[in-house]
């Protein structure tokens, strides 16, 4: 799934002043960041309103070109952008989430980690910067630092999408093997947002797993209300109705996949 992925370009335009630096969780022995204070996760006073300085706005808007370009895929402009952003606000958290970002598609995780660090000592209630550390964090491995920072961001009373930190959560569970928090995860990220399909998805992929076609077949539904008819839809839906026995409807289903989408992984696989 592509879940991990969707992490939130707008909100990182929405960029506004870093506030103090604080200790963004509590470190064990190794360094690592296992317990964080939940307190700092709930916080949603802000700083007072204030006039930015010049360089301020500059660094605002050499931000939001950055991460335009970011998402564009035109790195070396995108660099060039953050790189000014930061040398005008070196203290603008989501200038150095969005840094993070671009170090991941530069391919260089350790530098992403620190700016990721960086922003959330500038700004550790921000629940945005939260989920994405946790999705950086499960991408090397931290299963359970990354989950900790999902909850984290979960927490913020002010988090305008905590149905993408269950779904994230979810999937970093279940590509370290815990089956049953992914599906508690998954089922409270579709009731607190019905609409949010990839959480819809990944409930039918894991039920059909489970041997739950019945259950699959719904999720699956639900996922189509959401997104449409999509290959990876498409290719659950043949297994689904092909273990239901409905031979018609799985080869509707197939009929779809490779004249909609022939081009796709999804339609190769048929071949």
């Amino acid at each position: 799934m592509r879940s991990l992925l969707g992490i939130g370009f707008c909100a990182l335009l929405l960029a506004g002043c870093a506030s103090q630096p604080r200790d963004p969780g509590v470190r064990d022995a190794a360094g690592g960041e296992l317990a964080i204070d939940m307190n700092i996760c709930s916080r949603v006073a802000g700083d007072p309103e204030r006039k930015l300085s010049k360089n301020e706005q500059l660094a605002e808007l050499r931000m939001a070109l950055g991460a335009g370009y970011l998402q564009e895929g035109a790195l070396d402009v995108a660099l060039q952008e953050l790189e000014q952003s930061l040398q005008l606000n070196p203290r603008n958290a989501k200038a150095h989430a969005t840094m993070a970002l671009l170090q991941l598609r530069l391919g260089k995780p350790q530098v992403a980690g620190e700016h990721y660090r960086r922003a959330l000592a500038l700004s550790p209630s921000d629940p945005e910067i939260r989920n994405n550390y946790g999705v950086y964090l499960c991408g090397q491995g931290q299963a359970r630092e990354a989950d900790a920072q999902f909850r984290c961001a979960i927490a913020n009373p002010l988090y305008r999408t905590p149905a993408m930190a269950y779904t994230n959560a979810a999937e970093c569970a279940l590509r370290h093997g815990d089956g049953p928090r992914a599906e508690t995860d998954l089922l409270t990220a579709v009731q607190l947002d019905p609409g949010f399909a990839t959480a819809s998805l990944m409930l039918a992929d894991l039920q059909f797993s489970k041997g739950d076609a019945r259950a699959a077949r719904d999720h699956l539904a639900r996922y189509v209300r959401g997104a449409g008819q999509t290959p990876a839809g498409l290719a659950l839906g043949i297994r689904v109705e092909t273990a239901l026995g409905d031979l018609d409807r799985a080869a509707s289903y197939r009929m779809l996949l490779k004249n909609r989408f022939p081009d796709s992984r999804e339609a190769q696989e048929l071949r």
